[in-house]
């Protein structure tokens, strides 16, 4: 099974910048770029927090920096509970300053803000406040003096430098159109071994590249939703550096049923496939269509007999399915198997058994008129899956849909589990309570 790699781990080393100086991205003219030139700012209530910040590094036992501006400030207001849960035990510092700018981060990383520590990733996602004041190629020089100066100051800290966050409801937006040009820019500082860029700015946006109030408010700052996908998005890339999250773990129920989701994060999960948008919200996993092919959340952990428990709602109509007994194609990374159907549409197959990227339907439900009305398109409904041997039996609310024994020679034994997102224009679906009992082989 083939899998994504997230790394750093590319070998070209870094390629010193200093000969290009200021002139890297720098258009013609003659106005000095003030984005470059470390300045810090009066206020009272900005210099306390920079002497906070430096006061907490200099306690050590720094592992993680996120470095940026109000939105990485907000870390601390609407993201507070997603950085517990992702970064609390991760020996984490933000580094985050509303209202700075490219040249404040300078100055403070000049004074204080890093000294004697060595962290293992330092993340970063500073520009949106030069975008008025400053051409696109200014921020972009700002932007790289900050990635040179951490090179120098932390040469063992590996970077990453995260595009700047879309703002403005539409992509006609002018700064929006202004930081999409710096993010192309900056976009070639990814050196493949120190500095890795990356882009995970359609996880916010809808289909049409519309801003939804519903994750940036104000069109420009997260609410807990946005950062909830932010943890989730840059997750795989923090996890290559620092390790992964503990996977969920608890004592089984009464039943014999353990979680497969602790219900904070997505740690025991990874994606694979298309561009769907996956985050943890309100004790549930939200997956989101996104552009490319179908996606998956898939288990890190392969199960061989077992059944499985999950409840699954759409908050907007869509195509779903929970992948049993699941691989990878070495080739193409493409996800494949058993899929247990959600189905909202009036066809009514939830529950049916299709086998994902290879044979089609091998348990339809269109003679089954109890297992079609099963499904409630408005509310919670509690799958239940069972993988024993060769057969395969399924329940939509406690009614019973697909019983099917796979004696072809593609009948697959044990594989991951995933949560799927079919591609789409539209829809959105949340599960929770996701839960397995093992079975023994010999049953």
């Amino acid at each position: 099974m083939r899998r994504q790699r997230f790394g750093f781990g590319f070998g070209f080393g870094w390629l010193p910048m200093a000969v290009v100086g200021l002139l890297w991205f720098a258009p013609t003219g003659v106005r000095a770029n003030d984005a470059v030139v470390p300045v810090p700012r009066p206020d009272q209530w900005w210099q306390q927090r920079h002497q906070s910040m430096n006061e907490r590094v200099k306690q050590g036992n720094v592992d993680l920096i996120f470095i940026g501006d109000s939105i990485t400030h907000g870390w601390e207001g609407q993201g507070k509970e997603v950085w517990e849960a992702y970064y609390g035990h991760r020996n984490a510092v933000n580094l985050g300053i509303g209202g700075d700018r490219t040249q404040h981060v300078l100055w403070r990383l000049d004074n204080g803000n890093i000294d004697g520590i060595s962290p293992k990733l330092a993340v970063i996602m500073i520009g949106t406040n030069n975008a008025a004041p400053n051409q696109p190629e200014e921020t972009a020089e700002g932007v790289k003096a900050i990635v040179e100066k951490l090179r120098t100051k932390l040469p063992q800290t590996k970077i990453l430098l995260l595009a700047i966050f879309p703002r403005g409801e539409n992509p006609q937006d002018p700064l929006r159109q202004k930081n999409e040009r710096v993010n192309e820019l900056i976009s070639k500082l990814d050196d493949g071994e120190h500095v890795k860029f990356v882009n995970i700015n359609s996880a916010f946006l809808t289909m049409d590249g519309t801003l939804p109030k519903d994750i940036m408010p104000d069109l420009l700052h997260p609410n807990a939703r946005g950062y909830a996908i932010w943890a989730a998005a840059i997750e795989p890339y923090v996890a290559e550096v620092l390790g992964p999250l503990p996977a969920p773990q608890g004592k089984p129920d009464a039943e014999g049923f353990v979680p497969l989701f602790d219900g904070k994060t997505i740690a025991g999960w990874r994606k694979a496939g298309g561009g769907a948008t996956y985050w943890v919200e309100d004790g549930c996993i939200v997956g989101k269509v996104g552009p490319g092919p179908n996606t998956f959340l898939c288990t890190e952990k392969t199960f061989r007999n077992f059944i499985l428990k999950l409840e699954a709602k759409f908050d907007e109509p869509g195509n779903s399915g929970i992948q049993i007994r699941s691989h990878q194609r070495p080739d193409t990374g493409r996800v494949y198997g058993y899929q247990c159907e959600i189905d909202p549409s009036d066809r009514g197959w939830s529950g049916g058994i299709y086998d994902e990227a290879r044979r089609g339907w091998l348990f339809k439900l269109d003679k089954n008129e109890e297992a079609r009305k099963a499904f409630k398109r408005d509310d919670w409904n509690e799958f239940v899956i069972e993988a024993n041997g060769r057969r395969m039996r399924t329940w939509v609310n406690g009614v019973p849909c697909a019983d099917f024994t796979d004696e072809s020679d593609q009948a697959d034994l044990e594989g991951f589990i995933a949560l799927q997102v079919h591609a789409g224009n539209k829809g959105q679906i949340r599960w929770r309570n996701i839960r397995i009992k093992e079975l023994p082989d010999n049953q």
